[in-house]
C-alpha cells in the first residue's frame, strides 16, 4: 500500500490542517519497504485495494 498512499500524503499541501499527519505518516511509511503487487496472492484481501482480485464482484 505504500506506493499508493506516498504520492498522495505527499501532495496534502502546508495550508491544510491536516498536513501535520500527512507528514507523520510519511514517516512512519519511510520504514516500510514497498512490496511488489505481483507477490499478492490473488485471493488476499489486500487486492480489494490494489486491484487484480480473484473474485468477481457480486451484483
Amino acid at each position: 500500500m505504500k506506493k499508493y498512499a506516498e504520492p498522495l500524503l505527499q501532495g496534502v499541501p502546508e495550508t491544510e490542517a491536516v498536513y501535520t499527519n500527512a507528514q507523520r505518516l510519511l514517516g512512519l511509511l519511510s520504514h516500510v519497504t514497498p512490496l511488489d503487487k505481483e507477490l499478492i496472492p490473488k485471493n488476499s484481501i489486500l487486492r480489494e485495494f490494489v486491484g487484480g482480485s480473484a473474485f468477481k464482484e457480486a451484483l
